[in-house]
């Protein structure tokens, strides 16, 4: 089998239902999908995962929330990846501290697959100057 994909994907969320719609959405857009159950496992993979483009992340979570797990991310070597916050509980105050942190994106649940598809290739796009 010979590899199609243009883009990988990595998701980060603890709800497997909500995982499994992610990923049947993104693999119908082409992406190679990976998912991480919790936020220790998600940074595990963005160190050993080569070649992720985007990180669909979501905000709460047990043990590591998504913010903890998008400042590990922005630190690291692994800083230039597109994060994509997705949460059910977004305030504006959350919003706004997702944004300093680095994410590039928040979006509410439930999930509209074409803004999901749509930010990630926004997300995707070279920035002209």
């Amino acid at each position: 089998m010979t590899d199609t994909f243009k883009f990988k994907a990595l998701i980060i969320e603890d709800n497997i239902a909500n995982a499994k719609l992610l990923t049947l959405y993104l693999e119908e857009a082409g992406f190679e999908v990976f998912h991480a159950v919790d936020g220790y496992t998600g940074l595990q993979m963005v160190r050993t995962q080569k070649g992720i483009n985007v990180i669909l992340l979501d905000r709460i979570m047990p043990d590591m929330d998504g913010l903890d797990a998008l400042k590990e991310i922005k630190l690291g070597q692994s800083r230039h990846i597109p994060v994509i916050m997705l949460t059910a509980a977004l305030s504006t105050k959350q919003i706004a501290d997702a944004k300093i942190v680095g994410a590039y994106a928040c979006l509410r649940k439930p999930y509209d697959k074409e803004k999901i598809i749509g930010t990630i290739k926004e997300a995707l796009t070279p920035k002209r100057k």
